[in-house]
């Protein structure tokens, strides 16, 4: 069984000479609902605010939670990249 819950971090947007703080939403979820099964977090999205909408478009790293997450700038909106 697995438990699923939304929480979010505090993240830093590193990229195009611009490092700005967002906050971004995740899926945490609690493989077999106890311990000792590890967590896993996933569906990061990068939450909208005054700072993330002043960056143009371009690549992006997103660091959160210990990761680095690569990330597309276009028309507004944040893209997964690979």
């Amino acid at each position: 069984m697995s438990v699923k819950e939304r929480i979010f971090f505090s993240g830093i947007i590193v990229g195009d000479a611009q490092r700005v703080e967002c906050e971004i939403q995740a899926t945490k979820s609690t493989l077999g609902g106890v311990p000792p099964f590890p967590l896993a977090f996933s569906d990061y999205r990068i939450m909208d605010s005054e700072a993330t909408r002043r960056l143009p478009d371009g690549d992006y790293e997103v660091l959160v939670n210990s990761e680095r997450i690569k990330v597309l700038r276009k028309g507004g909106y944040f893209l997964a990249r690979r």
